[in-house]
């Protein structure tokens, strides 16, 4: 059974769980997916360098050439909405 929110701390403080330990059990969960993350690409690099697939850092600069920039909306758009 999951522990709630509102459900008295399992620590037994009285405390509510999310005044209690919530924060820090979130904390260690989060940092547990990132280690997890980090691992996965971590393999992940690995495995494209075995394979000779790996992106140098001139194709990463390449794409990013190629993406092109947002264009900005008019700044006095409304102005005409009122022109007879």
């Amino acid at each position: 059974m999951k522990l709630g929110r509102n459900d008295p701390c399992h620590c037994g403080s009285g405390k509510k769980y999310k005044k209690c330990h919530a924060a820090a059990d979130d904390a260690a969960k989060s940092a547990d997916l990132a280690a997890q993350a980090a691992a996965r690409a971590a393999l992940a690099v690995e495995a494209a360098e075995a394979e000779g697939t790996a992106p140098t850092a001139t194709k990463v600069v390449e794409r990013k050439a190629k993406i092109p920039a947002p264009k900005a909306p008019p700044r006095h758009a409304n102005i005409r909405k009122h022109a007879v």
